[in-house]
């Protein structure tokens, strides 16, 4: 066999060997915990792919990207592609969540649910995959929003299709309010809820909430009507919704006044005495009222009729439903009605409703509690006289809430303004409040609820922000998310002024990698942006720590400088000053290899690379293998096999030409074999 053919084969296996692309183009950041590194084993085929389809996303992104690939697989690479730094952002927040999604959303449809400002994102996460990608399949965002802030709410909706939208569109119209209704009362109570309802159920408890539920909108008409007469209010609490509504609804709605009782009355001329003497009215003058007033006064005869005869005068009436009461046949008078219309009517004793020991503000809690507004637990401040004033502006079950917490101190500081402040904002105007000194209530009429929100959530600095740059700041509040506010208060002029330049992408680095993004983008300019979109964190920690040195090298010698000196601190720092060779080093020595040759570095370039190959041989020839393998954009498996068919060539040549060396030591070998 010709001597060169082993040789020419093994030189012919590496040229094809080459060229074959490497398992990962892309080093992983020791940074990442070990949880964070695990990857996925795949083939050299899939990877190949991968880093050829993704190459601008890797680019891009850098370490970033490699973290987030091997955590969430092509998802990953796919979202940053489409969505960038909004992508980068969601993925560092949410990527468990977004990655579980994907089977069952497309990448629109997450992305939309997730960067939606109004959404609660951790209580979103509260719900399995299935389960939030259905809900939002069938009730889309207007169903979304009302589950992000309340998750009990899910429970009400999906229950049933239909009633689940229209449950939707009376939060739509009456605010959130109607999901404890709905919960507490059934949807049909929902329906009728307004501010006259609450005024009902605050004044009459248990009676006006059962009426409104059992006789629906004809109730709240007649509530509606009397809310503020005694005499209604008397004869309501005493003999019950359930007798007292419907007849007095008969009355209303019988404009010809065609009760047998009345026939009776007229037959006996006794109807005018008590026209005369109950309304102060001439019967005997031609009827000229429109036909609200005469429905008014028919039920207002009702009231006043029950008042005073009571069962005497309940009984004569059959109640199947409100729309079905019948008066019985009237063939004698009772004792008592003959009495009261015969006697002298001056002399007649009227009755008096008994004024209750119950506080304004125990009728307010009491009146919410029955609605279920008011939380388990909650009690009611001793301003509950001004909140009253205020539940009838809540929209919302964060107003009502609000509400319950107004205490008296506020309203005599503030002014009555408060309340209504209050039950718009809730808590929220509460904080606000305090923080600010009152000042919110100047600022929110002149920019507007946004103003409360910001306020509320980063302080009065945010108060402060808002009074100096005005519509400027909100505005681009408006476009890029909240954190422009707590941002142009922390930096002023400059952070408004790189918000301005960088728009959506340095707020996003900023809320998820730090607040020092746009103060250190401000300092060592625009590069900085790119810097932390490849290496996160760690980055903004370099940039912050060696500012315009650590700038200047990565210029001249390219980003990965802001890794390895991150990686390296002073000594990483020190080499990426000696130039290419130093910052080669660098990216092809095994981090733990290197750390223990960095005391070598005060020796120069040259001294650490000999005392590197002497000391640590394997480490050496670890960094040798990766700088082959990146030169040759191959994998350094595929190098390390080619080295060790090279090392196995050599030894037997080797061992071939000095046979003669190793022949003692065989013949020992086969003597000791025999005795053994």
């Amino acid at each position: 066999m010709n001597k060169p053919f082993p040789l020419s084969l093994i030189f012919l296996l590496a040229s094809q060997l080459l060229f074959t692309p490497s398992q990962n183009a892309y080093t992983q950041s020791s940074e990442n915990t070990p949880e964070q590194t695990a990857t996925t084993t795949v083939n050299l085929n899939q990877v190949n792919d991968v880093s050829t389809t993704y190459k601008d996303v890797f680019g891009k992104f850098g370490d970033n990207a490699e973290r987030l690939y091997q955590q969430y697989g092509t998802f990953a690479l796919e979202f940053l592609k489409e969505y960038k730094i909004e992508g980068l952002a969601l993925l560092e927040k949410h990527g468990r969540s977004l990655a579980n999604l994907h089977p069952l959303m497309d990448y629109r449809d997450i992305f939309h649910l997730y960067s939606n400002p109004g959404n609660n994102i951790n209580n979103l996460n509260i719900f399995s995959p299935e389960t939030l990608s259905q809900f939002y399949k069938t009730f889309g965002d207007e169903g979304i929003k009302y589950i992000a802030n309340s998750p009990e709410n899910i429970f009400l909706i999906n229950e049933d299709k239909d009633k689940g939208k229209e449950l939707i569109n009376l939060a739509n119209e009456k605010g959130d309010i109607v999901f404890p209704l709905a919960r507490n009362h059934g949807i049909a109570f929902a329906r009728l809820y307004d501010k006259d309802v609450l005024n009902i159920v605050i004044k009459f408890q248990e009676d006006g909430l059962l009426a409104v539920k059992k006789f629906g909108e004809k109730a709240k008409i007649l509530f509606s009507l009397f809310i503020d007469d005694d005499t209604f209010y008397h004869v309501v609490k005493t003999y019950g919704h359930k007798q007292t509504i419907p007849i007095i609804y008969l009355f209303y709605d019988n404009n010809d006044f065609n009760s047998q009782v009345y026939d009776y009355l007229r037959k006996t001329k006794v109807y005018e005495w008590v026209s005369n003497w109950w309304y102060v009215t001439d019967t005997s003058m031609p009827n000229t009222q429109s036909d609200t007033v005469i429905r008014r006064e028919n039920a207002q005869r009702a009231i006043n009729l029950i008042f005073e005869l009571g069962n005497d005068f309940l009984d004569r009436f059959e109640i199947l439903d409100i729309n079905n009461v019948k008066e019985e046949s009237i063939t004698t008078i009772t004792n008592k009605l003959r009495n009261f219309f015969i006697s002298d009517v001056e002399k007649v004793s009227r009755k008096r409703i008994r004024q209750e020991d119950v506080t304004f503000q125990d009728k307010l809690f009491a009146g919410l509690d029955i609605m279920g507004l008011i939380p388990i637990g909650g009690g009611i401040s001793k301003g509950a006289k001004f909140a009253a004033k205020g539940a009838r502006f809540a929209r919302t079950t964060k107003g009502f809430k609000g509400l319950i917490n107004l205490t008296d101190d506020l309203v005599k500081t503030y002014g009555d303004d408060v309340v209504q402040f209050v039950a718009k904002y809730g808590d929220d105007g509460i904080k606000a409040l305090k923080v600010t000194d009152g000042k919110i209530l100047k600022i929110s009429q002149q920019y507007g609820d946004d103003a409360v929100r910001y306020v509320s959530k980063y302080g009065a600095d945010a108060g402060t922000a808002i009074e100096r740059y005005g519509n400027d700041v909100l505005s681009l509040a408006r476009q890029y998310g909240d954190d422009v506010v707590k941002y142009t208060a922390l930096y002023g002029d400059d952070g408004l002024r790189i918000i301005q330049k960088h728009g959506k992408d340095v707020v996003l680095l900023s809320s998820i990698y730090g607040d020092n993004v746009i103060k250190m983008t401000a300092l060592h300019g625009d590069n900085v942006i790119s810097y932390v979109s490849k290496y996160g964190a760690s980055g903004v920690k370099v940039i912050e720590k060696y500012g315009d040195d650590v700038i200047r090298l990565a210029k001249r010698h390219g980003d990965d400088v802001i890794k390895y000196v991150g990686m390296y601190g002073d000594d990483g720092l020190k080499l990426a000053r000696k130039g290419k060779a130093g910052l080669f080093i660098m990216r092809f020595t095994p981090p733990k290899a290197f750390a223990k040759c960095a005391k070598f570095i005060k020796y120069g370039l040259i001294t650490t690379t000999l005392l590197i190959i002497a000391t640590h041989p394997i480490a050496f020839l670890f960094s040798l293998i990766n700088a082959l393998a990146w030169l040759f954009g191959a994998s350094p498996v595929i190098i390390a096999i080619i080295f060790g068919l090279v090392a196995a060539f050599f030894i037997i040549r080797f061992l071939k030409r000095f046979k003669w060396f190793f022949m003692p030591f065989l013949v020992c070998f086969r003597i000791l074999k025999r005795f053994l």
